[in-house]
């Protein structure tokens, strides 16, 4: 029986300082794409080395996350299956960080989260992690400009300080959950220190990358790891999003006035009992990138969706309509 995690021949070449782990997921809880468009954009920025990777057979069922195809010449196509990759990243060595990163990514898995999870675990050990930080994302009654709101949990007193001292607020959400909550109950057993971390995306722009969410997730992820990031590029995106809603929202006054009530109605439930409460799965429809390494929704793609989300709304304030329901 082949080995369900598959180290590539140099894997062990690239020498990591004590790395700490950062891992995302798509699905569950991605909003965005705050958590696994941070990671990817670190993978790119950073050069980061592919190390590993896990057969995805055994943990995800392919009618529920699907393999892509791409073309790769005339008439000749290949399948990219989902699965969970591994990638080392060195940090520039005139910083003053004594750690580097392993970066994982992929989508939440379908089957055997506690199988998953320790396969994973194991991968992440074997390059030597000194910690596990999840990052992620959650709709919620968030406006698009100001300061991006987190909610998380450690199960190490150091970790809970820092996120703590960084105005995180701790989740005392109890119910259904994501795979994330069973990974980082494997890390615990293990005494392998680990932290989730999830930023709130507004829930009227849904369906199209959230820069901003990312830049704010990974400046976290700096601040618990003493690691310098560079973020220049997914800031500049973050703030061009937000120009973007405003103008649609001063050129609409009627569409601007509907948000604003939409937020006040929401805000009147904390959006942190949600956070794990709430599947949101999505496609990433957006526009063209800034560059390679950050994508970016364009206006349309923007307007398209805040439309579609305050029609359902509304259709939601007004009830049935008659005939309905008869």
């Amino acid at each position: 029986m082949p080995d369900p995690i598959t180290y590539l021949p140099d894997a062990d070449a690239l020498l990591l300082r004590a790395p700490h782990a950062l891992v995302a997921f798509g699905g569950w809880v991605d909003a965005g794409s705050g958590g696994t468009g941070g990671v990817r954009h670190l993978i790119s920025s950073m050069h980061a080395r592919k190390l590993a990777e896990i057969d995805p057979e055994d943990f995800y069922s392919f009618t529920d996350t699907r393999p892509l195809v791409a073309v790769t010449g005339p008439g000749e196509r290949s399948v990219h299956w989902p699965g969970g990759e591994f990638h080392g990243a060195i940090i520039e060595p005139s910083s003053d960080a004594a750690h580097d990163l392993l970066l994982f990514v992929a989508p939440e898995p379908n089957l055997k989260w506690r199988a998953f999870a320790s396969l994973m675990l194991d991968g992440l050990q074997h390059f030597g992690v000194q910690s596990v930080i999840c990052i992620g994302s959650i709709f919620g009654a968030v406006p698009h400009r100001g300061e991006v709101r987190m909610t998380g949990w450690a199960n190490e007193p150091r970790l809970r300080e820092v996120l703590e001292r960084n105005n995180v607020t701790f989740t005392n959400y109890e119910g259904p959950t994501g795979f994330v909550t069973v990974l980082l109950a494997e890390a615990q057993t293990r005494g392998l220190p680990a932290a989730a971390v999830f930023g709130f995306a507004p829930n009227y722009i849904q369906g199209v990358p959230n820069p901003r969410v990312s830049h704010a997730l990974l400046k976290m992820v700096s601040s618990m790891t003493g690691i310098p990031l560079q973020l220049a590029e997914l800031d500049r995106a973050g703030r061009s999003l937000t120009r973007q809603v405003d103008r649609l929202l001063v050129d609409q006054p009627q569409l601007r006035e509907q948000v604003e009530r939409m937020l006040n109605m929401m805000s009147m439930s904390e959006p942190e009992s949600r956070a794990e409460a709430e599947p949101e799965s999505e496609e990433q429809r957006g526009g063209p990138a800034l560059d390679p390494n950050v994508e970016l929704p364009s206006p349309q793609a923007v307007v398209s969706e805040l439309e579609e989300f305050l029609k359902q709304l509304r259709q939601q304030d007004r009830g049935p309509t008659d005939g309905e329901g008869q």
